[in-house]
C-alpha cells in the first residue's frame, strides 16, 4: 500500500484502508451471548490500536498470525476512554509486500552524538582500569553497531531501535549528576556501571516489523548476559583489581533493584543503589511521558482512559 495512514492520526468515525502489523491476537468469548470475537493489537511506528471483528471472529483470526502485516478497512470508534478499529472478516487481509520503516520507531536523538559523548566521557577516565575496560566495548566496531541500533526491550521503556543508547545515555547523564550532589561515590566506578548495565540487550532482542526476543534472551535475560561479557571482558586485562571487579559485576546484577523485578542480589553499595534509582528514574518518567502523551491523541476532557500499563488515568488538564 502507497498511502499509509498511521495510528498517530486515527480520528473517532474515520473510515480507514491502511495496514498495520499484528502484536496480539486473541478470540474472547461475548458476554451477552455464545460465541467468540476477535481481538487484536495493532502497531505501526506511532503507536498501537486495539482492533475488534464482532462477527466471524474465527474465521478472521484463521488468515493471519501475530508478526504479520494486515491491510484493514474499517472504521475508528471511540470505547472506554480509547480509541478502537471495528473491522469485519471482509475487512482484513494479510499482506505479503510492505515498507518495514512503517512499523518499527526509531529514537529521535541522533545516537552518532550519544555514541560520542559517551566515548569523550570515558576518555576523561583517570582510573586505567577501567577506561581500558570501557574502550574494550567501545572501541569495537561490532559493539558500536549493535549498541547504537538495539531497542531496550520488546514492549516496555525505549521499545525501538535506537533505544538502547539512548536509555543508557540518560542513566549516564543522571549517575554524573547524583555524583556531584554525593562525593564520597566513586564517580568513574558508578559512570562504568551506568555504561555497561544494559549492554547483554545487544544480544536479546531482533528486530523485524515487531520486536522479539533471541533465544539468548529469552533463556538467559540482558542481567547474565551483561554480568558474562563484562567479567569476560575483564579477564582479558591484566592487573585489574578484583575489589573493583567485585563492585562493577555487583552493579550489573542489582540494578533492578529488588529479586521481584529481575536482579539476583539488591544494591550492596553506593554506587550500586545509584545506578538502580538513576535506571529506575529513565525508565518510568519515559514510559510515562510517552503514554501520556498517547492518551492526550485521544483527549475527551480532563482525564485520559486508564492505562493498564501504568495502573492509572492520566491528568490532561483543562
Amino acid at each position: 500500500m502507497d498511502d499509509k495512514l498511521f495510528i498517530s492520526d486515527l480520528k473517532e468515525g474515520m473510515a480507514i484502508d491502511s495496514c498495520f502489523v499484528v502484536s496480539e491476537k486473541d478470540l474472547l468469548e461475548f458476554k451477552s451471548k455464545p460465541g467468540r470475537y476477535l481481538q487484536v493489537k495493532l502497531k505501526d511506528r506511532t503507536g498501537e490500536v486495539w482492533g475488534k471483528c464482532w462477527e466471524e471472529g474465527l474465521a478472521a483470526s484463521e488468515l493471519f498470525d501475530v508478526g504479520d502485516v494486515v491491510r484493514i478497512r474499517g472504521n475508528v470508534v471511540f470505547y472506554n476512554g480509547h480509541l478502537q478499529i471495528q473491522f469485519e472478516l471482509r475487512g482484513i487481509e494479510k499482506l505479503e509486500e510492505f515498507d518495514i520503516r512503517h512499523f518499527i520507531e526509531s529514537s529521535k536523538e541522533d545516537v552518532d552524538d550519544l555514541f560520542s559523548q559517551i566515548k569523550g566521557l570515558v576518555a576523561a577516565f583517570t582510573n586505567i582500569h577501567l577506561k581500558r575496560l570501557l574502550n574494550s566495548f567501545l572501541l569495537d566496531p561490532a559493539f558500536e553497531e549493535g549498541f547504537k541500533f538495539s531497542p531496550c526491550a520488546k514492549s516496555h521503556h525505549h521499545n525501538y531501535i535506537g533505544g538502547l543508547i539512548e536509555h543508557t545515555y540518560s542513566v549516564m547523564v543522571i549517575c554524573r549528576t547524583m555524583a556531584r550532589l554525593y562525593p564520597d561515590i566513586d564517580r568513574e566506578l558508578l559512570l562504568s556501571g551506568a555504561i555497561l548495565h544494559d549492554i547483554g540487550k545487544i544480544e536479546c532482542y531482533k528486530v523485524g516489523c515487531l520486536i522479539d526476543l533471541t533465544p539468548e534472551g529469552g533463556l538467559y535475560d540482558h542481567v547474565a548476559i551483561s554480568f558474562h561479557n563484562v567479567k569476560n571482558m575483564i579477564s582479558r586485562i591484566d592487573g585489574f583489581p578484583k575489589e573493583l571487579e567485585r563492585k562493577l559485576l555487583h552493579m550489573l546484577l542489582s540494578h533492578h533493584g529488588n529479586r521481584e523485578w529481575g536482579s539476583p542480589v539488591v544494591p550492596l553499595i553506593d554506587e550500586a543503589c545509584v545506578l538502580f534509582h538513576a535506571d529506575l528514574m529513565d525508565s518510568q518518567t519515559s514510559e510515562f511521558i510517552k503514554l501520556r502523551q498517547e492518551m492526550e491523541g485521544n483527549k475527551k476532557g480532563s482525564w485520559s482512559g486508564y492505562s493498564r500499563k501504568l495502573e492509572r488515568f492520566f491528568y490532561l488538564g483543562e
